[in-house]
């Protein structure tokens, strides 16, 4: 059995090679004398001079996953959105790299769907203004709202829109954008019932599928202007029944599970938000603030809002209660107000026999 030979590699640089060329063209000195005092083999020095291979020394090894403008685009990404407050894990910046490679056609560049531990390492190592950190876990006690951490975030959101020129945003609020997304139970709790004492024999019929919900994003700006709502259906190609149901001025997201997401979030802002912000004549920039944790933030998405003048800032953590519009003013009397809509509905005769289901939950 034969055995197989370790290949060997000459080590010398673009550089050396460059200036052997170089030396024998500007001195004259022989191929012989260019390949001693260089270091650089004979034969590939004379190989090189005449043209019988490129003049640029070959690059070993497999080509790079990503162009440079490609990976230093990735790398702003990650810096960015860091600073708006959506830190990103190694999943979402891999993912990011894997979508970016399949656009430009090598996403058969990775094993797995995705670059591995060695890419990644490099990539750390070639960005060294990017660093690792655990994420810092935040019991009950430290997660508490303090008035200086609240003003800390404001004096932090105020510093970024003037490092960027864009503090006359925050003058105008027609041009302050708070979205929120929450999840409508098809079967809302029904709270608590009365009867004989010791009996426990009491029951309410449920108006649907308990585990079911239907995800609802509302934007609005300080003004008190509402965009078009989303709601997200977990369908390919949504029943005409629902399609019908829906009112018009409302946006169907589709995604496979019902939940938002990134990709989901990326066509309301593009396709309904930025069109109803232009629609409706609104000045740009313009400061959409989002929660952290529901953000959904993709490359693509960061770059449309960067092309349309779109600001995409986090709220702080912990702060639903206190900062979140949506979430105070907006969904919790809604959600009130939903749980006494679907006791009215079973009250009805007709739908004695009829449960609540996304076909009709818009209707």
């Amino acid at each position: 059995m034969l055995k197989a030979k370790n290949r060997k590699f000459s080590i010398y640089s673009n550089a050396s090679l460059q200036a052997a060329l170089q030396a024998i063209r500007e001195t004259g000195i022989s191929v012989r004398e260019a390949s001693r005092r260089y270091g650089i083999p004979r034969a590939t020095v004379h190989d090189k001079y005449t043209g019988k291979s490129p003049a640029e020394k070959k690059k070993t090894g497999p080509p790079p996953l990503l162009t440079v403008e490609g990976e230093n685009k990735i790398a702003d990404w990650a810096i960015n959105i860091a600073k708006c407050g959506f830190p990103i894990s190694k999943s979402d910046l891999l993912e990011a790299v894997a979508k970016l490679a399949a656009d430009t056609g090598k996403s058969n560049s990775f094993p797995n769907g995705e670059p591995g531990v060695r890419w990644y390492k490099g990539f750390l190592k070639r960005h060294p203004e990017i660093s690792q950190r655990e994420a810092e876990g935040i019991n009950r006690a430290r997660a508490l709202i303090t008035e200086e951490s609240i003003r800390s975030w404001f004096c932090a959101l105020r510093k970024y829109l003037e490092n960027n020129n864009f503090q006359d945003v925050l003058e105008d609020p027609t041009r302050i954008f708070n979205g929120d997304e929450s999840g409508f139970s098809l079967c809302p709790k029904t709270g608590k019932v009365l009867g004989l004492k010791g009996w426990k024999n009491l029951y309410v019929i449920k108006s649907g599928k308990e585990k079911e919900n239907t995800t609802v994003l509302i934007t609005f700006n300080a003004s008190g202007a509402i965009c078009p709502p989303l709601v997200v259906f977990p369908y390919v190609r949504p029943p005409k029944a629902l399609v019908d149901n829906v009112p018009r001025n409302w946006v169907i997201g589709k995604s496979e599970s019902g939940w938002m997401t990134g990709e989901v979030f990326f066509e309301y802002i593009a396709n309904d938000f930025n069109s109803w912000l232009t629609r409706n004549g609104v000045k740009r920039p313009i400061l959409l603030l989002i929660d952290g944790h529901k953000s959904h933030m993709t490359l693509p998405l960061s770059q449309f809002c960067e092309q349309h003048d779109i600001i995409l800032y986090a709220l702080p953590p912990n702060t639903t209660h206190i900062l979140q519009p949506a979430d105070v003013s907006v969904f919790k009397p809604m959600k009130q107000e939903w749980k006494n809509t679907v006791k009215n509905w079973q009250k009805r005769p007709e739908n004695s026999n009829q449960i609540i289901t996304k076909i009709n939950f818009c209707k």
